[in-house]
């Protein structure tokens, strides 16, 4: 009896002791230099994964899934993806369904040793000018693999995307469909859908954790042109505040409107680009440097963490009102909170911590 009590004693103080270490751990947001392309991985505290894009820089494709494939399992020691969601589709988002040297995506799933739960995606109704639409419709067909169309849904409702650890996935447009069904899809006609720029059927969601939110924007335009059209100014009125602002289509001058930043005021802005597309435009690296607060007027402006693009605009002082600075560098850039108190920005040897808001914008939604 003695030897059962110890034994069932033991039990209970490692149980108490793994969670105690397991609440400790903190959310993970990995952005991986890619190229001119997107690659993040969101790791929860409890270890899930939650992959946003995999895609492959059209000038050099098949090198960027590689890299993912060696951070995960090199760095993560992971070879499991619980859900990958896929912005919309591009192949600097997703990759290509060649039959040889697939990329992205695509490669993925063909890659010995690597099992994709779940793929989300913004659905295979709504078509567009991008030729992806037809080949990934036929290729989820084939290969068998378990998608959904993602979804909005209440804080009431079973999540979607289930992370654990209080994480939440707030979806807040995607096919240019806002306010959880209230909204509408503005490319009513087939055919006007089918010239419709790619980018604007994009996902765009923020990530909660306590007191931590950021925001995607996947490539959604903010300003005319051509095909593009004004999606930002649609769904303002469903953002608040955020601690970081992954900023939409690789920091081109169509996208990140004024009043969007403004209303996101984020302390953190991250760029993902690639060399030789003259990214980021010199007029979203000044606005998200330069940025005031609308109520105060005061100069806020938000710091720059960029992957490559050294042929766009740079940055090489702090900002004269701000201080805020454009960092550069070519390795993965790495976001990390315990959602309390403050949240660390880290790349190389390089870490610079930020304090959270005290009280979370979206804690009472």
């Amino acid at each position: 009896m003695p030897c059962k009590t110890s034994c069932l004693v033991a039990i209970v103080l490692f149980f108490f002791a793994f969670n105690a270490v397991a609440a400790g751990k903190p959310l993970r947001v990995h952005v991986l230099d890619v190229g001119q392309a997107d690659c993040i991985i969101i790791e929860s505290p409890g270890g899930k994964l939650l992959v946003v894009d995999v895609g492959e820089d059209t000038r050099r494709p098949g090198n960027e899934a590689a890299v993912f494939y060696n951070y995960l399992v090199n760095e993560l020691n992971k070879q499991v993806i619980d859900y990958l969601l896929i912005t919309h589709y591009h192949e600097d988002h997703m990759g290509w369904p060649r039959e040889i040297l697939p990329t992205g995506l695509f490669y993925l799933h063909r890659q010995a040793g690597i099992s994709i739960r779940k793929v989300i995606d913004r659905g295979l109704e709504v078509i567009s000018d991008s030729p992806l639409c037809q080949k990934y419709q036929e290729w989820v067909k084939a290969s068998g693999i378990r998608r959904e169309t993602i979804e909005f849904r209440s804080r009431e409702q079973p999540p979607q995307i289930d992370l654990g650890d209080g994480i939440l996935i707030d979806v807040i447009a995607f096919n240019s469909r806002f306010d959880r069904g209230r909204g509408d899809i503005i490319l009513k006609d087939p055919e006007e859908q089918q010239q419709a720029d790619e980018h604007n059927f994009s996902i765009v969601f923020v990530l909660h954790y306590d007191k931590f939110d950021m925001y995607f924007g996947g490539d959604i335009s903010g300003y005319q042109r051509e095909t593009l059209r004004d999606i930002e100014s649609r769904f303002l009125h469903r953002l608040k505040e955020v601690e970081v602002c992954k900023v939409s289509d690789h920091g081109s001058v169509w996208a990140s409107r004024l009043e969007l930043i403004e209303i996101l005021m984020p302390e953190v802005s991250i760029i993902s680009c690639g060399r030789g597309y003259g990214m980021p435009h010199r007029e979203t690296v000044e606005k998200l440097l330069g940025f005031k607060d609308p109520a105060s007027g005061r100069p806020t402006g938000s710091d720059i963490y960029q992957t490559g693009g050294q042929d766009g605009f740079i940055s090489s002082q702090p900002h004269p009102e701000t201080g805020k600075v454009q960092v550069i560098t070519a390795s993965p850039i790495i976001i990390e909170t315990d959602g309390k108190k403050s949240f660390y920005v880290k790349h190389k040897e390089i870490i610079q911590e930020y304090l959270l808001h005290e009280a979370g914008p979206y804690r009472n939604r």
